[in-house]
């Protein structure tokens, strides 16, 4: 599952041709907004059109693939960096200088690529083939969608983008956040200090799942009116899109984990992403949401990756040929079982168990 090379292909392809969460739909507040996100090693820029539509287009230029933006701000034009061809924002190509010396080229169309996009529960997705039609996220999500908008996240301040690029499959990477019963061991002194340990409600929704963590003072507001309970102050709720998404929601930040597999079985490249609810209209405010950002990306970057990386280095020296997961661990199951399921590959109870 976590060292063959063959499987990790086959999963590669199937990240490859699922929809990708790749941000906040704030990222792109107003008509000419524009973002740049890497997907799958595949540069993307994401533009929002005088008509309020959100598109996606390769990030790179038709004439020598250089890229055409960078990060994120607004623009009704976008020129390339080496020869200054130039597009506007919903890809077409409108100039550039010595165009007389590629009159083929320019007759056949010299647009950027597009590639399907859709704005949706408050997040931004897209598609990476680019014949592969208009995506679907009202299926691909199903009952979680309108969940996932009601916590209102996608219209969060964005805080800001990390990168961890670690010797670890995907899978594992993404299995650090399917349970809670290491809190108490690996997160100890951070995450364990506030938040139970082994103790999580599970519910699946076809291919996603959702995990629960309740905070330590949960108990508090057994006496207390129902009407009167702010979720958000009392648990921490964790999504996983299927196949490769993490989002976490909290009182002080909506997090998204984009997980993808790497260059072989044992590596991956997790990009992580913050958003915050607070008002950055004060400076010190916005310190106090990057300080959240970085106790939190800390925490994955400093406790649960260095761990998983010593987990590969044994799997890839075969020692054993089992990993159990337990009974208190669901998310674990769910996750598995239903990838198995899309590879095509047995669906029943996994040995070990």
């Amino acid at each position: 599952m976590f060292t063959d090379q063959e499987r990790f292909e086959r999963e590669r392809e199937l990240v490859l041709r699922s929809p990708q969460l790749v941000g906040y739909r704030s990222e792109l507040p107003t008509p000419g907004s524009f973002c740049t996100k890497t997907v799958m090693d595949i540069p993307v820029l994401l533009t929002r059109g005088s008509d309020g539509i959100v598109r996606a287009f390769q990030n790179v230029c038709t004439h020598r693939q250089a890229p055409v933006a960078k990060g994120c701000g607004a623009a009704e034009r976008f020129v390339c960096p080496f020869h200054a061809w130039t597009f506007d924002n919903r890809g077409s190509f409108v100039g550039g200088p010595g165009r007389e010396g590629f009159p083929a080229t320019i007759a056949a169309g010299a647009n950027l690529t597009e590639l399907p996009a859709a704005e949706h529960s408050g997040f931004l997705w897209v598609g990476l083939r680019p014949d592969a039609g208009p995506l679907d996220i009202d299926a691909h999500l199903g009952d979680l969608g309108p969940e996932l908008e009601s916590w209102n996240i996608g219209n969060w301040a964005p805080v800001g983008e990390k990168v961890l690029d670690v010797p670890v499959n995907w899978k594992l990477a993404l299995d650090t956040f399917a349970e809670n019963y290491h809190f108490a061991t690996v997160h100890r002194d951070t995450f364990a200090v506030f938040t139970k340990s082994n103790c999580a409600l599970f519910d699946s929704y076809g291919q996603h799942h959702r995990l629960v963590f309740p905070m330590r003072h949960i108990g508090d507001i057994a006496d207390q009116p129902e009407e009167s309970w702010e979720p958000l102050n009392n648990f921490v709720v964790i999504y996983a899109l299927f196949p490769n998404i993490v989002l976490s929601a909290t009182v002080a930040n909506g997090e998204v984990f984009r997980v993808y597999p790497g260059s072989k079985p044992g590596h991956s490249v997790t990009y992580h992403q913050n958003a915050s609810p607070m008002d950055f209209s004060d400076e010190s405010i916005r310190k106090a949401a990057d300080d959240v950002f970085e106790y939190a990306h800390a925490s994955v970057r400093d406790e649960d990756y260095p761990l998983a990386a010593d987990i590969q280095r044994a799997m890839n020296s075969g020692a054993r040929a089992e990993m159990i997961f337990g009974r208190n661990e669901p998310g674990l199951h769910h996750r598995h079982s239903v990838l198995d399921e899309a590879l095509g590959e047995s669906t029943g109870e996994s040995p070990g168990i």
